[in-house]
């Protein structure tokens, strides 16, 4: 039996028990590096997760850098070694890895804070350069000026070129700006407030002076005056005046085809930037085709609208009438709205007033004094059945009657109290001062003692055969004797046209001087055809003092002083032609086929056109009116035969006799024309000139120093040579 070898594993060496613990310690420090690096990766995982997010949520983050990680303390680190087995070790990084991921959650909730604070700012940074905010107001006792600023200097100019001074400061600035001798100015303003002053901002007066240099109408040598700094900034400070309107209260027009017409408020709107008035129309019952849509545009080829044509003059004012506007316009172009309502080129017409929407800026509502004429005519105004009307409410003209009668109270009236305990005294006015006015009585009973009264209670007094004078309303300058005195509105006969005038007590004056028995003004007469400019004529229709109402060629009038008329034309051989090809020659009675069917006699003819008519029952424009010739017919009818006989006119159909014999007279031509003469008086003494022209007693001398032409008496004249 073989017997087994025996091994001696004595020689093998075994590890001891130190060397046993230190392979211990050995192992735990392998599962140790890979628990961490096992948490590693799922920290690296849960980034890539996070990320994957962010990518598929279509935001783009910027990356984080992220701060090394500190090494964790091992939980070994904190057991003694002879503890043995720690069984809460995986609770406690389980702990740890929460916090790591609550830390990495609120990293990204600041990074999203953030992100979307940045995006704010990128889009409203342009927005908020531009708004400045409250931090730039500066307390206004800062703004003031001081000693280290520039001065402001007071220079006196000629009145009137105000204005044109100040622009021309502008331009001799900018010419020198970027010269070698620059003005040394800052502004230069004016106010309309102060007329005949400029303002200048300077350092030094020499710089004022020296900027004012050449300018006409500039005096630097009165003296350029330094303007008080506690001065300078009420210069510029702008008054601004609040206006309020109540509806009822009457107002002016300022601008366009109705500008200084009366109308009455019918309401405002909420902002007060716009007032409803009603008030007469301005309607042209004698329309050119392409007025009612019949004309077509030259340039276009098209069709007009109609009411788009240029209006020719400015129509008279009457109240508005369904059928005359029909008649003239056609059916279509007027639209009912209401019961009296109606619609004509866009504008709604009411119980025969216009009633439109107008800005505030475009009224006047200062001194509007409304005449006793154009109460008259929104008083006396009938309906659409034709019936008078009599609810027209008077108060509001009698408070404005009463407001403006207290303006123009002097010493020396004679004034009745018509209201308050002193009601039925008369006397005459001593003093006034504010709203009371001191009068001596002339009453029988109270003769010789002084009354005080509110001026508003007191109003002028006058009867019978008074020769008074009015002072304000469209019978300026007019005077005569007292025929009536009804309250407060008197009639008086006028001295020039021997007529009924009847105006309020407010606007007579007593007069001492008689009105002038002629109707002459220089060398012109009421009636008179006179030349205006080189395509516009008028007939002067009332003379005052010194100048002349004209009526042009277009309906408008005009107020024209001697030395702004041309000359005087002749028309008393000028012909046209009438509606039925009759002719018109002046004297003749007409009368229009259509619109307001006025009658009158022709006075003047011009261009074979215009007629210009005269009527004693038209009380507008001292009953001078103008129309085209061809809307016109004569009252009394004429025959077959009364046509113009075009034959008269044609020498070569005239037979036999002397070739021209047919033709029409003229007057001899005035052997003054193309005579050189020499001027003998006046401010042209000694000129010397042709006579071009004559007209009566009147000459047209072209001088032969600057080619001028001037209208002088002949008596001023005597024949060079």
């Amino acid at each position: 039996m073989a017997s087994r070898e025996y091994i001696d594993d004595d020689d093998e060496e075994l590890p001891d028990a130190s060397d046993l613990g230190r392979s211990r310690q050995a192992v735990d420090d392998v599962e140790d590096d890979e628990e961490r690096d096992s948490e590693e990766d799922e920290d690296e995982e849960d980034e890539e997760e996070e990320e994957e997010e962010e990518q598929d949520s279509g935001r783009q983050r910027k990356r984080v850098k992220r701060a090394p990680k500190r090494p964790k303390a091992h939980p070994r680190e904190f057991i003694d070694e002879d503890g043995g087995f720690d069984p809460s070790e995986p609770a406690n990084r389980r702990a740890a890895a929460d916090h790591i991921r609550y830390d990495q959650q609120r990293e990204l909730n600041e990074r999203d804070l953030a992100e979307l604070a940045q995006d704010y700012k990128d889009r409203y940074q342009r927005s908020a350069a531009r708004y400045t905010g409250d931090a730039d107001q500066v307390p206004q006792r800062l703004l003031m000026p001081s000693v280290n600023d520039p001065h402001l200097f007071q220079v006196r100019v000629k009145i009137g070129r105000e204005k044109e001074l100040v622009f021309s400061l502008m331009r001799k600035y900018l010419d020198k700006e970027h010269t070698n001798n620059p003005l040394e100015i800052f502004s230069a303003f004016q106010r309309d407030s102060l007329p005949g002053l400029i303002y200048v901002e300077a350092h030094d007066s020499k710089q004022v002076s020296t900027a004012l240099n050449g300018l006409v109408g500039a005096y630097v040598s009165s003296g350029i005056k330094l303007v008080p700094i506690d001065e300078m900034s009420s210069l510029l400070k702008i008054k601004r005046v609040e206006t309020t309107v109540q509806p009822g209260a009457w107002v002016r027009i300022k601008r366009g085809k109705y500008a200084g017409d009366l109308a009455q408020v019918i309401d405002v709107t909420e902002n007060g930037e716009e007032v409803g008035l009603k008030f007469i129309p301005r309607i042209d019952l004698t329309p050119r085709d392409d007025a009612m849509g019949g004309g077509v545009d030259p340039k276009t080829g098209k069709r007009k609208k109609p009411g788009m044509s240029i209006p020719t003059g400015r129509p008279p004012q009457r109240f508005f009438n369904v059928e005359e506007v029909t008649k003239a316009y056609g059916p279509r172009s007027v639209g009912r709205r209401q019961a009296n309502a109606y619609v004509f080129m866009n504008d709604t017409y009411k119980d025969g007033f216009i009633e439109k929407d107008i800005r505030l800026t475009g009224i006047q509502t200062d001194n509007v004094n409304p005449t006793l004429d154009e109460i008259t005519q929104f008083a006396g105004i009938h309906g659409e059945d034709g019936a008078h009307r009599t609810d027209f409410d008077l108060s509001a003209i009698a408070e404005a009657s009463r407001k403006s009668a207290t303006a123009v109270l002097q010493p020396g009236d004679h004034v009745e109290v018509f209201e308050g305990e002193q009601t039925g005294v008369y006397g005459v006015v001593e003093s006034i001062s504010g709203e009371i006015v001191l009068l001596r009585a002339t009453h029988i009973e109270i003769e010789g003692q002084k009354i005080e009264v509110p001026a508003r209670s007191v109003r002028k007094r006058f009867k019978a055969g008074d020769h008074v004078k009015v002072m304000a309303g469209k019978n300026t300058d007019e005077t005569g004797l007292v025929v009536s005195v009804t309250d407060n509105v008197v009639t008086f006969l006028s001295d020039l046209s021997l007529q009924e005038v009847t105006v309020f007590s407010k606007d007579l004056r007593e007069a001492a001087e008689v009105g002038a028995s002629t109707n002459t003004v220089g060398n012109y007469e009421l009636h008179d055809l006179v030349l205006l400019g080189a395509d516009s004529v008028g007939v002067i229709y009332k003379t005052e003092h010194s100048t002349f109402r004209v009526l042009d060629q277009n309906g408008q009038t005009r107020i024209v002083q001697p030395h702004q008329i041309t000359l005087r034309r002749d028309s008393n051989r000028a012909i046209a032609t009438d509606s039925q090809g009759h002719e018109i020659r002046v004297r003749d009675n007409m009368k229009e086929i259509d619109g307001e069917m006025r009658k009158g006699q022709v006075l003047h003819i011009h261009q074979s056109t215009y007629a210009f008519l005269f009527s004693r029952e038209i009380s507008e424009n001292g009953g001078v009116f103008v129309t085209r010739a061809r809307s016109l017919v004569s009252v009394a009818p004429k025959g077959p035969g009364a046509g113009m006989d075009l034959s008269k006119m044609n020498p070569a159909m005239k037979g036999g006799g002397m070739v021209g014999s047919g033709i029409m007279t003229r007057a001899p031509r005035d052997r003054l024309i193309g005579v050189h003469v020499m001027v003998t008086k006046g401010l042209q003494k000694g000129y010397v000139g042709t006579v071009k022209e004559t007209n009566g007693n009147l000459v047209r001398v072209e001088l032969v120093t600057g080619n001028k032409v001037i209208s002088i008496e002949k008596d001023k004249l005597r024949m060079k040579g």
